[in-house]
């Protein structure tokens, strides 16, 4: 049959088909048959609150700052998703406790979603509460200043505004915040 295909055009066509139909099966009808989890609802059923219950909507001021974090194009280079890789929940957690996975529930009400497309900074959906206001004035003066090899570019414009700059933390300090999910839940005062 494969010799016919190298000769025959429509073979190699009906060939792929098969084959493509083949892996469209696997990858679409299989998945859910073999797991079950799919069809179960998530533990959030409101949209409006995290899991811990705790209401998940931005204030004026946070508001502000994911504009911001959106005008500064912050996004095209830090994801907001921790995927379902081990590494990924080792990398992003907190004080020897992994991070949780993202989960649609935290998205529902973000309009435009901000999951990024490009990992060249770190992921940032668990950052919320991990370090103070003077650790974020320094990062965005001057990132290599705390990351060496940093290739993120200093940001002084925001810091010199300092309502701009108010805003962009406090909009950064409620990534992740909605699980409850590290022991201390703050950065050392």
């Amino acid at each position: 049959m494969l010799k016919k295909a190298d000769n025959n055009a429509l073979w190699a066509v009906i060939a792929s088909l098969v084959l493509f139909l083949i892996g469209g099966l696997l990858t679409t009808v299989v998945p859910p048959l073999v797991d079950t989890s799919w069809s179960k609802p998530f533990e959030n059923t409101d949209p409006a609150k995290g899991p811990t219950g705790k209401l998940v909507k931005l204030n004026a001021q946070q508001l502000q700052g994911r504009a911001i974090y959106i005008r500064e194009g912050c996004w095209y280079c830090h994801t907001q998703q921790v995927r379902t890789l081990l590494a990924d929940t080792k990398r992003y957690g907190w004080r020897g406790v992994d991070a949780p996975i993202s989960t649609p529930d935290e998205f529902v009400n973000d309009s435009p979603h901000m999951f990024g497309t490009k990992r060249t900074g770190p992921d940032l959906a668990r950052v919320g509460g991990k370090y103070d206001e003077q650790w974020h004035r320094t990062h965005f003066r001057n990132p290599r200043d705390l990351v060496k090899g940093s290739v993120m570019p200093p940001y002084p414009w925001i810091v010199n505004n300092p309502v701009e700059f108010q805003a962009l933390v406090a909009y950064l300090q409620t990534l992740g915040r909605a699980k409850d999910w590290r022991p201390a839940n703050d950065y050392e005062k």
